[in-house]
Protein backbone atom coordinates (compact mmCIF):
# COMPACT_ATOMS: atom_id res chain seq x y z
CA UNK A 1 0.00 0.00 0.00
CA UNK A 2 3.02 2.13 0.80
CA UNK A 3 4.51 1.59 -2.59
CA UNK A 4 1.38 2.68 -4.41
CA UNK A 5 -0.06 4.67 -2.37
CA UNK A 6 -3.35 2.77 -2.41
CA UNK A 7 -5.90 3.55 0.22
CA UNK A 8 -6.91 -0.23 0.88
CA UNK A 9 -4.98 -3.26 0.94
CA UNK A 10 -7.60 -4.82 -1.65
CA UNK A 11 -5.94 -2.64 -4.07
CA UNK A 12 -2.53 -4.50 -3.81
CA UNK A 13 -3.44 -7.70 -2.29
CA UNK A 14 -3.28 -10.35 -5.66
CA UNK A 15 -4.86 -13.44 -4.15
CA UNK A 16 -6.46 -14.13 -1.06
CA UNK A 17 -4.06 -15.62 1.88
CA UNK A 18 -6.04 -18.64 3.17
CA UNK A 19 -5.26 -22.21 3.46
CA UNK A 20 -9.23 -21.81 1.39
CA UNK A 21 -8.32 -19.85 -0.83
CA UNK A 22 -11.05 -17.94 -0.12
CA UNK A 23 -11.10 -13.92 0.26
CA UNK A 24 -13.01 -13.32 3.99
CA UNK A 25 -13.70 -9.65 3.38
CA UNK A 26 -15.78 -10.54 0.09
CA UNK A 27 -16.28 -14.54 0.21
CA UNK A 28 -14.50 -14.27 -3.27
CA UNK A 29 -14.81 -16.92 -4.99
CA UNK A 30 -18.87 -16.60 -5.03
CA UNK A 31 -20.65 -18.74 -7.66
CA UNK A 32 -21.95 -16.64 -10.86
CA UNK A 33 -25.55 -16.82 -12.18
CA UNK A 34 -25.96 -17.50 -16.10
CA UNK A 35 -27.95 -14.22 -16.10
CA UNK A 36 -24.65 -12.53 -14.90
CA UNK A 37 -22.75 -14.76 -18.09
CA UNK A 38 -25.69 -13.45 -20.35
CA UNK A 39 -25.03 -9.81 -19.99
CA UNK A 40 -21.67 -10.26 -20.90
CA UNK A 41 -21.87 -12.11 -23.80
CA UNK A 42 -19.79 -15.67 -22.05
CA UNK A 43 -21.20 -18.96 -22.46
CA UNK A 44 -20.79 -21.11 -20.15
CA UNK A 45 -19.28 -24.75 -20.01
CA UNK A 46 -21.40 -26.67 -17.61
CA UNK A 47 -24.96 -28.22 -19.00
CA UNK A 48 -27.73 -26.72 -17.21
Amino acid sequence: MLLTGSDSIRDVIAFPKTQKATCPLTDAPAPVERKQLTELSLRPDWKN
